[in-house]
């Protein structure tokens, strides 16, 4: 019996070693760099963006990207606005083109058309804060009106309108509110404007004819009034969408300054259902 021990033991090795060898990890594969990026992602997975709202106009995503961090290689499908809040100093790594770095002032506004993949770097150690408006609509013409929203494109400000003057030659001020409204950029489908109010000069629009979106800057103190009825208190980057055919009324309810884009959807014909 004991002369079979080496026997049984010598079959035992030989109907095991060829499974053991079939589990065991392949020697050939290629290694991974755990340090290598992933795979671009579509923008409503990178965890940096944040969606605020969305309709059949617009996704609106609230981007933090905290000082020495980074965003993942995401993908921008469609075109869209960006509004940084706070000053910035970024890295902007497109793929397939040189990296590109970058300061950006607080409230720079800008459109691209989107269609590439990136990632953000905050290499500087300044934490980087946008709202990004992406449009779900073709925009067709792109035009600059009183701000270089496409860089490098010329600018359409419409001209100030003439100071009036009374016969003894003495200029007569324009009201406020016209001094606090700037047009920034329009396409097909959008009209971008920043407004501005304060303490007995709200924004008013009795009957406004088209859906809008409305971003609170850095400096926002708003209350924001719906049909006679309030909505919502808003600081720098809160966003509300306010629907056409109601009364609106934005108030700076600190009696400080306040200011906000107000980004118009001009083509209304089919309502928006917001979430």
């Amino acid at each position: 019996m004991h002369s079979m021990r080496p026997v049984l033991a010598l079959i035992f090795l030989i109907l095991w070693y060829p499974t053991a060898r079939a589990q065991a990890p392949g020697s050939n594969l290629p290694t991974q760099n755990p340090a290598a990026p992933p795979g671009p992602v579509p923008i409503s997975e990178e965890p940096h963006h944040r969606l605020l709202l969305q309709n059949d106009f617009t996704r609106v995503y609230n981007v933090m990207v905290p000082a020495l961090d980074a965003t993942l290689p995401h993908q921008h499908d469609a075109p869209y606005l960006y509004v940084t809040l706070g000053p910035a100093d970024i890295i902007n790594a497109v793929v397939g083109k040189p990296e590109l770095h970058q300061v950006l002032l607080d409230g720079e506004t800008h459109y691209s058309p989107g269609h590439f993949t990136h990632l953000v770097r905050t290499d500087s150690g300044v934490a980087f804060h946008n709202i990004t408006i992406e449009l779900v609509r073709p925009q067709g013409t792109t035009k600059n009106l009183c701000k270089d929203v496409v860089p490098g494109e010329a600018q359409n400000c419409p001209e100030p309108p003439p100071v009036a003057v009374t016969k003894k030659g003495k200029k007569i001020e324009t009201p406020q509110a016209a001094d606090d409204d700037m047009p920034y950029f329009e396409s097909d489908e959008v009209r971008v404007e920043l407004h501005k109010v304060s303490s007995g000069n709200d924004y008013v629009d009795a009957a406004a004819k088209f859906d809008a979106l409305l971003v609170g800057l850095t400096n926002a103190n708003l209350d924001a009034n719906l049909g006679g009825e309030h909505l919502q208190f808003l600081h720098g980057g809160d966003v509300i969408w306010m629907p056409a055919g109601q009364h609106r009324r934005i108030v700076d309810f600190l009696g400080t300054h306040s200011s906000f884009l107000l980004i118009t959807f001009k083509d209304g014909t089919q309502p928006a259902s917001t979430q």
